[in-house]
């Protein structure tokens, strides 16, 4: 064989291999355990809950979103956005009329009727429920091969875990502290063990006082708080955080209340299963800090 005819069956081969791999499908598992298969990046995304709308981004996926729902307001961009709905409330004619090629969903968020719907719709859907910090990459990475953006969520993996390794090496030698951590006034919310926050607790040196509750979010009684007499008290509410601190000053007998451990935290930053959750988890680390 010549040397050029040799050169035109490398090409060949090489155009070959490109090709079946322009070609080939996505498939990607999501936390459901359901295979999510795409036969090109997808191009057109709706998301359904902030948290996933921000991970969209994070993987520069930002000009594939074509709708979103209510209080997805990071980044910046993701506020002009058209929104369909809040997390338990879909306008699904408006969905179908933004014709997507894959809707993300958070599972507990959402609930298993949304899911039901869309999936009964025909929709590829993706389910999203991380319950650990590692569930983050994780999230990144299913989102990034999706949207043909493998190479912009290996970044942000990275940038992630290089973050979440410096957390560990500062708190994994500290003594554990009792924490109650408040998510709502009335009736008063915690977060249960199986919760990421829970997880983020863990990171602190800090332990849950409600992680053996099976719930993620259940509701809990003063007495609970009042028997498990906290060290530190966390409230990560949206709104109403002196009135709480007001609540539970009525009891100075706990040790939380009595050497003035009670602390706030931003739940937008908490509460949200991104990448920013890292800058909520070094303002929790520094606030139970304080009572070592």
């Amino acid at each position: 064989m010549s040397s050029q005819r040799l050169w035109h069956f490398v090409l060949f081969l090489f155009w070959l291999l490109l090709s079946s791999h322009l070609s080939a499908d996505i498939h990607v598992e999501d936390d459901l355990g359901r295979e999510i298969t795409l036969s090109k990046p997808a191009q057109r995304v709706i998301s359904l809950a902030p948290h996933l709308t921000e991970v969209v981004y994070a993987v520069g996926g930002g000009d594939h979103m074509v709708a979103t729902v209510a209080w997805s307001d990071f980044p910046e961009e993701a506020k002009s956005l058209p929104v369909i709905g809040s997390n338990n409330k879909i306008n699904y004619e408006a969905l179908l009329a933004y014709k997507p090629d894959l809707v993300l969903v958070w599972g507990i968020g959402n609930g298993e009727n949304i899911i039901k719907r869309l999936t009964s719709l025909g929709l590829n859907v993706f389910v999203n429920e991380p319950r650990k910090l590692g569930g983050i990459p994780k999230t990144l990475n299913k989102i990034g091969r999706l949207l043909g953006r493998e190479l912009e969520s290996e970044e942000t993996i990275h940038q992630f875990q290089a973050t979440l390794e410096g957390l560990q090496s500062k708190y994994q030698q500290v003594g554990k502290v009792s924490v109650y951590y408040q998510i709502w006034q009335s009736p008063l919310i915690s977060f249960g063990g199986e919760h990421l926050v829970s997880d983020v607790l863990r990171l602190c040196g800090a332990q849950n006082i409600f992680s053996e509750v099976k719930p993620l979010v259940p509701r809990i009684g003063v007495e609970s708080v009042l028997a498990a007499d906290p060290e530190v008290i966390i409230v990560g509410q949206y709104t109403d955080v002196e009135v709480a601190f007001e609540h539970w000053r009525q009891w100075p007998q706990l040790r939380a209340v009595a050497n003035k451990h009670l602390y706030k935290v931003d739940p937008y930053l908490l509460h949200r299963h991104t990448p920013r959750i890292l800058q909520g988890a070094a303002q929790l680390c520094s606030a139970i800090d304080k009572a070592r």
